[in-house]
């Protein structure tokens, strides 16, 4: 029994708030990973460089999420 067939069997055997809580868990997981995968494009990078240089205004932070909620 591979792990994802073992979680199945345990989650099944939960009462249904704690498997909600299982889930929830699993989703956070995703979420977590997804963003690990994520890397900074070239806007980042410039505005990263800019902060060092003291130029805080060179990218707005605006900018910057858009940038990176695309990527």
């Amino acid at each position: 029994m591979n792990t994802a067939e073992k979680v199945y069997q345990d989650v099944k055997a939960l009462p249904e708030p704690l498997a909600q809580e299982v889930l929830q868990f699993v989703e956070f997981l995703k979420f977590k990973q997804l963003n690990l995968e994520k890397t900074p494009n070239e806007t980042t990078i410039k505005a990263m460089q800019a902060a060092e240089r003291g130029e805080y205004e060179a990218v707005s932070l605006d900018d910057l999420k858009k940038q990176w909620s695309d990527a």
